[in-house]
């Protein structure tokens, strides 16, 4: 990996000194950015020192890679799908932090997928991600089934985002224009709505467990949201049976947490320098196409253009086809075996942080349903 790293060090150099200043657009592309909004231009965060209450917890589950079925089509939209892959753990991660410095939230997780236990589900879907441009689909849904934000975002990169300072990211305007977003989302909401919130979140949870013996607590409004039309006395035996499993629920959420902002850590370095080789990339691609529909593909033989063009044709050529896919194996390790302790008993969970989430759910459930005599979940 450290042999990759000078490599690519090296080209970057050579690119920015011959990289093109205009920059146009590969058609491939720019069949894609029809759907693409502007831009979202210079974004800051709106940072609160007093959260408003209820302070609301928020779950940012790890994103779609939006890499398509057909892989014929990978090469020419540019998608290589390992490195999707870790985008889509990466991605979340900031914005999670995004969201912490806010200051409008309680507690802010990274899930390994969507769940009930949280008052706000994030989820996304990479729509284009090289280096030079970032377009996500954003959605976040309340417990209630409410619908806070539906939209896409997109953000380009300039030459002063690279080299990626610390703490930085080439696109975090478009992580403020979220969080943003979000605020104003909540404040557009009534305030009993509001209120509910952590209680139906509750119930919720709650009846994911035990359908039967919770169902009577929670209603479908006209709209389709769920209201909470009774609750259990707080120290209901059944209740707090709950709030303990999801105590545990939420004891594995933060230790997978934990991992997936190691990975985030490790990953930043060699993927903040793949992004910006990604950006010169783009350009060169799109100057490319710009010199051939001006009918100027080369240089006059024998000339430092010429050399320069059949150069860079070589270097791109060569990261595409050797380079990228040993750097993307880097970014997707496989991730340690998470150990819980839960009624006595010590598990160990393998596999990928899903996998892990899924099968400690399971658990949890069986736990539940052998305490209580109920019929477990499907």
């Amino acid at each position: 990996m450290q042999g990759l790293l000078i490599l690519l060090c090296a080209l970057l150099l050579s690119a920015c000194s011959g990289s093109a200043k205009k920059e146009t657009i590969d058609p491939v592309i720019a069949e894609q950015a029809v759907a693409w909004p502007a831009p979202v231009g210079s974004v800051p965060l709106l940072v609160t020192n007093s959260p408003p209450m209820p302070l609301l917890d928020v779950g940012v589950a790890i994103f779609n890679a939006g890499v398509p079925a057909d892989k014929s089509t990978h090469s020419k939209l540019g998608i290589f799908p390992k490195i999707r892959a870790a985008e889509a753990q990466y991605i979340p991660v900031f914005l999670r932090q995004v969201l912490v410095e806010s200051g409008a939230w309680g507690v802010v997780r990274v899930l390994p997928e969507p769940g009930s236990a949280s008052n706000l589900q994030i989820t996304g879907t990479i729509v284009h991600s090289d280096g030079l441009r970032l377009v996500l689909d954003i959605e976040a849904i309340d417990a209630s089934g409410r619908i806070w934000l539906s939209k896409r975002y997109h953000d380009e990169a300039g030459a002063a985002d690279y080299p990626v300072g610390q703490d930085g990211d080439p696109y975090l305007d478009l992580y403020h224009a979220i969080a943003n977003d979000l605020v104003k989302a909540r404040v557009g909401l009534n305030e009993s709505l509001l209120d509910a919130l952590p209680a139906v979140t509750e119930m919720r949870y709650a009846a994911s467990l035990s359908p039967d013996a919770f169902a009577g607590y929670l209603q479908t409004a006209p709209d389709g949201t769920l209201t909470a039309v009774r609750l259990p006395a707080s120290n209901d035996p059944m209740l707090m049976r709950v709030k303990r499993i999801q105590n545990q629920e939420y004891l594995f959420i933060d230790t997978v947490d934990e991992q997936y902002l190691n990975l985030y850590e490790e990953m930043g370095p060699t993927y903040d320098l793949w992004r910006q080789y990604g950006r010169e990339q783009a350009i060169y691609k799109e100057e490319y196409q710009r010199r051939v529909a001006g009918r100027d593909k080369y240089g006059r033989r024998g000339t430092f253009i010429q050399m320069e063009q059949t150069y860079n044709a070589f270097k791109l050529t060569k990261i595409q086809e050797q380079d990228l896919d040993e750097l993307a194996s880097g970014f997707n390790n496989e991730v340690a075996p998470t150990i819980m302790e839960s009624s006595g008993k010590v598990f160990r969970l393998n596999g990928t942080l899903d996998t892990q989430y899924a099968e400690w759910q399971a658990i949890l459930k069986q736990i539940f349903a052998l305490e209580t005599g109920l019929p477990p979940s499907q």
